[in-house]
């Protein structure tokens, strides 16, 4: 009898259980019925067993698939700096910023506090706040009619925005929106105030445009159309437009209730995915830049990753004022606006990467008409892609990922090429870098944390919006008097030895 349950319950199965239960063997007393009894139960036990291990095992693998070392929270470090790796803002000396799942280098534990506060002089850890999951997304962070100050952030996973008390001390939730805002591609939101001094807060996702009430969270209105992602939409709150970029489509709407004042359909490539839609309104006359992408060619099937982007920018009525199509950019670069000009990079970091050499250079083109101000030629240096090239002192900064991480320093007057640091290792973040108090503020997936790079002294500008200004999207910073270049160099903060990061039994 021994020898024979042995054999059984060696590997167990369902149809193993299910056989022996229904054809036993045959039994001549009371006590091989009970043998029988007490074996048929192990059998039972262990398949069980077995299969909850593999269940749970498999939802482990599916929650950490590449098995990456476990962060339970970010305490031992007391910098702001650590375990923080994609977008962020500054509001008033104080940066927020996300963290990453991912593709970081830590496996983040539920509980683990997505967005964290820290001082831009010191670095020094401010507060966290137990936003969950908030992938490529950038905190925005506004002020309601009664004084109170919201730490707002997109929880992907929940499809849904999230308003917290900037005062972490209350560790009070103020609102939850509905959960109808999925799509995971999505830099962070913007705003319009409304005559009441309320503000609606803009989140594009992949079913269209939302429309939240910053003082409950409660949907205002819903403007149903498809994207790829979530484009961030530019504000025009003097004229009370929204302009918002979908798949194939640019639309002008009223921002107090989302009416549509003027769709216009967008020839290939004509994706969109995740990026800004800019607003110029000033001395240069007023437009809308858009950038667009695709993933294929014109014929709509054959693969096309490379070449296969364009800048269009229109007029208030949303007229086509020029276009610049088979850029060499990528699915999520990132337009900027300064003094006339609209700045693009190039290459490719996801998906396919550029061949050649032709596609290494920065041009700047003019708001106007798209004649190319001026065009960098950046073929001697070594680098898959530059996503991110802001604004700020009268330079543009063109973050270059590869092999390599750089921060490429030009004249923006001219395109001249002026300094080109090379961090030594490679370093990137799906979120666009921010440029605050005479730094660069860039998340870093690959050491899970936020590379800090000196550009300039006697800054005192904060970078308030996603893509700095939080309506008009121009990824610049405002002019400063009294501001001094100086040479590029990181700023680092070690991570503590023995943090709080562990390998998963």
């Amino acid at each position: 009898m021994l020898a024979w349950s042995r054999g059984w319950w060696a590997a167990p199965t369902c149809a193993t259980v299910s056989a022996f239960l229904w054809r036993p063997p045959p039994m001549n007393s009371v006590i091989e019925a009970a043998r029988f009894l007490v074996a048929a139960f192990l059998i039972c036990a262990v398949a069980w067993l077995r299969f909850a291990g593999e269940a749970s095992a498999a939802e482990a693998k599916d929650e950490n698939p590449q098995a990456k070392p476990v962060l339970a929270d970010p305490s031992a470090s007391d910098s702001g700096l650590h375990y923080f790796s994609q977008g962020g803002v500054v509001v008033d000396g104080v940066a927020y910023f996300t963290a990453d799942q991912s593709c970081s280098k830590y496996w983040k534990a539920e509980g683990y506090p997505f967005v964290v506060a820290f001082d831009v002089r010191t670095f020094k850890k401010l507060r966290t706040y137990p936003f969950k999951d908030t992938y490529d997304s950038t905190p925005l962070v506004v002020q309601r009619r009664d004084g109170k100050w919201l730490v707002i952030a997109h929880e992907y996973k929940e499809a849904r925005s999230v308003a917290m008390d900037m005062d972490r001390d209350t560790a009070q939730t103020v609102w939850v929106s509905p959960a109808n805002q999925p799509g995971a591609y999505f830099f962070g939101h913007s705003y319009y105030v409304r005559d009441d001094g309320s503000k609606l807060i803009f989140a594009g996702c992949q079913n269209g445009l939302h429309a939240l009430d910053a003082e409950t969270g409660e949907e205002v209105w819903w403007v149903r159309t498809p994207g790829t992602g979530g484009i961030t939409p530019a504000v025009d709150q003097q004229r009370g437009w929204v302009f918002y970029q979908n798949n194939g489509k640019v639309l002008k709407l009223r921002a107090a209730d989302g009416q549509v004042l003027k769709s216009v359909d967008v020839a290939h490539p004509n994706t969109c995915i995740s990026w800004n839609t800019v607003l110029v309104n000033d001395a240069h006359g007023y437009y809308v830049a858009t950038y667009w992408y695709s993933f294929v060619d014109k014929d709509g099937k054959t693969e096309k990753l490379e070449w296969n982007s364009a800048l269009r920018v229109y007029d208030a009525e949303l007229t086509l004022v020029w276009e610049r199509a088979g850029l060499p950019a990528a699915k999520k670069s990132t337009p900027s606006y300064a003094h006339g000009k609209v700045v693009l990079g190039s290459g490719g970091h996801w998906g396919a990467k550029y061949q050649g050499d032709d596609w290494k250079y920065v041009a700047a083109y003019s708001i106007k008409d798209g004649s190319v101000a001026w065009k960098c030629d950046l073929r001697g240096i070594d680098f898959d892609a530059i996503v991110n090239a802001p604004y700020a002192y009268g330079r543009f900064w063109a973050e270059a990922w590869g092999k390599t991480a750089k921060m490429i320093r030009l004249n923006a007057d001219t395109g001249a090429l002026e300094q080109v640091l090379d961090y030594g290792v490679p370093a990137s973040s799906c979120a666009p870098f921010s440029i605050a108090h005479g730094m660069a503020l860039s998340g870093d997936l690959v050491r899970d944390g936020i590379a800090v790079t000196r550009l300039a002294e006697n800054s005192a500008a904060d970078w308030p919006g996603p893509f700095c200004d939080p309506q008009r999207n121009t990824y610049a910073l405002p002019d400063e008097l009294n501001v001094k270049l100086v040479p590029m160099r990181e700023l680092r903060v070690e991570a503590p030895p023995g943090s709080t990061a562990a390998t998963p039994s």
